[in-house]
């Protein structure tokens, strides 16, 4: 589906929230009722990590709730892997309110129904979300604190000097209040070690203590009901679970596969007002703002069979804003991945275009030299297929992440000030957007001349490659490296508005060279169906000059 934007139209109140107001009274003033909250625009839970909270200021929630009631009915030790912003925190909190027996806030909810006995549990639930290297308090501070509160609340006395042994007292104090087995639940656990990647004596000293402290939940199992920990990795070499051998890990398991983040059909039964909403603001029909929705949030599979699921951080901002934008990226800068992809020292292509077996998505060690499993946990890879009977297929998930990841990787790879890196890019794209192809390659190998030189002693003609690919990414309002097509692979692919290019990189060939392989594998075939004028462009790269050196086109 092709769809119809009229960029003009497109976020007139440039984030400026006054400009809400006009639209509040114009809701106002047609609407029968404004009073009646069932016509009121809806409220999504944006930044809201309490259950609690979310249901009694009836902000929207998407019904995770018989999920949540199969896992504590099978399951007692959990682990989930989901990127940051995926709800794992909300997830926690409503598992958090279902064992504490709230059975008021579950009123409409599909558990409502599948639970008949609400009996409460003491549950500790301990958030490391809140940890920083470089802040005041450190992670003894954190738990010492937690442990406190919880000390207080369940009158334990303290005896014991070390934190672990104090965790375990905790439990067996809340059990014994209670007379019901304890839930514990862990927010984030691996945040303190994900900060410290690159300071391998705390990261040491971290995984000890937190290792101390987990092995409680084995050692004290006949007091413990459930246990859940979320994360971002899983850390296996650094053994930080070696204790827990009933950890269920249900970060690949098709049945819990949506049980964060939003799929397609929770979208049109869920969001239909804001659909509109922004198919109103894009000049398009409620199908085409979906779409627009899908490109650039959805993608996400967490399993050999799964379904797409959405980021649901930056699709709840969209649809709140009616705009499109890269909402993921801009809370937070992955710089410690950033550098981890710069030192594997691969071709970015093969980075991103992975096929990897089932146990490197599982695992993640910090020594590795590869980042293929961090990409894929953090959620800058995902699953785009799976082959038997253990081969995935990793790729970028989506617009948003594509073109966020590689402005980020623009400003380590160029050393250069982001609007020098951006006017260039413009200028490219306006050149290739008008046919003024050699031009745009002549703009192309000035800014590739200017980079610095910064790896004498290495693979120099893999570095600058790089830089030209990640030009093109960022050129390409719709870039895809190694598109696979029934022939083969196209190096990179190109659809813009007015043209789609099919390139061919040659390293110390000829560009004649590269357009016989477009040829010879036919990969124009594919877009036979589609109006836009398909050009060929072969370009070779010098590894001795370190710069394009020549390029041919054909159609």
């Amino acid at each position: 589906m092709r769809l119809s934007v009229n960029p003009s139209r497109k976020n007139q109140h440039n984030g400026n929230r006054l400009e809400l107001w006009p639209k509040w009274v114009n809701f106002v003033e047609n609407t029968k009722n404004p009073f009646d909250m069932t016509q009121m625009p809806a409220k999504y839970p944006i930044g809201i990590q309490s259950f609690e909270m979310l249901r009694k200021l009836s902000y929207l929630y998407i019904d995770k709730t018989e999920l949540i009631y199969n896992l504590a009915m099978t399951s007692k030790c959990i682990f989930l892997a989901r990127p940051r912003r995926f709800g794992k925190s909300l997830l926690l909190s409503t598992v958090q309110a279902y064992f504490e027996g709230k059975k008021d806030l579950f009123k409409g909810l599909a558990i409502e129904q599948l639970e008949t006995d609400w009996q409460p549990h003491a549950v500790l639930k301990l958030s490391l979300a809140s940890y920083n290297p470089s802040g005041n308090g450190d992670l003894e501070e954190i738990l010492d604190n937690q442990f406190q509160i919880w000390e207080q609340q369940y009158d334990v006395e303290i005896k014991a000097s070390s934190l672990s042994s104090r965790f375990g007292n905790i439990i067996r104090a809340a059990h014994g209040a209670s007379g019901r087995p304890v839930v514990i639940l862990i927010d984030e656990y691996d945040h303190p070690l994900i900060s410290n990647m690159h300071d391998a004596d705390k990261l040491e000293a971290h995984r000890l203590l937190l290792k101390s402290i987990y092995v409680n939940i084995k050692d004290l199992d006949q007091y413990i009901r459930f246990t859940m920990l979320t994360g971002v990795s899983r850390f296996s070499k650094m053994t930080i679970f070696s204790g827990l051998n009933n950890l269920q890990d249900i970060s690949l398991n098709r049945e819990y596969a949506a049980i964060c983040g939003i799929t397609d059909r929770e979208i049109t039964d869920n969001f239909r007002q804001g659909i509109e909403r922004l198919a109103q603001e894009y000049d398009t029909d409620f199908d085409g703002a979906v779409a627009l929705l899908k490109a650039n949030y959805d993608g996400y599979h967490f399993a050999k069979t799964s379904p797409d699921i959405y980021n649901p951080f930056s699709l709840l901002w969209a649809l709140k804003d009616s705009e499109i934008g890269a909402y993921w990226f801009q809370s937070g800068t992955p710089e410690f991945l950033i550098k981890r992809i710069q030192d594997s020292r691969e071709f970015l292509p093969d980075t991103f275009d992975e096929t990897v077996d089932s146990w490197i998505l599982s695992s993640s060690d910090i020594l590795d030299s590869r980042p293929t499993a961090l990409l894929y946990q953090t959620g800058y890879l995902t699953i785009k297929r799976f082959e038997k009977p253990d081969v995935y297929h990793l790729g970028i998930p989506n617009l948003e992440v594509r073109k966020g990841l590689f402005q980020n990787l623009a400003r380590y790879y160029f050393d250069k000030d982001d609007t020098v890196i951006f006017n260039h890019v413009r200028d490219v794209r306006k050149l290739l957007e008008t046919r003024r192809i050699d031009e745009a390659m002549e703009r192309l190998r000035t800014f590739m001349a200017g980079i610095p030189y910064e790896f004498a002693d290495k693979a120099t003609e893999l570095h600058y490659e790089n830089n030209l690919f990640i030009i093109f990414m960022l050129i390409g309002v719709d870039a895809r490296p190694e598109w696979h097509t029934s022939d083969g692979r196209i190096d990179l692919l190109l659809s813009m508005r007015n043209y789609i290019y099919i390139i061919e990189l040659k390293r110390d060939g000829t560009p004649e060279e590269a357009l016989a392989q477009i040829e010879k594998k036919d990969y124009a075939r594919q877009f036979a169906g589609d109006p836009r004028p398909v050009i060929s462009l072969g370009i070779t790269f010098s590894t001795s000059t370190r710069n394009i050196t020549a390029w041919k086109t054909a159609e």
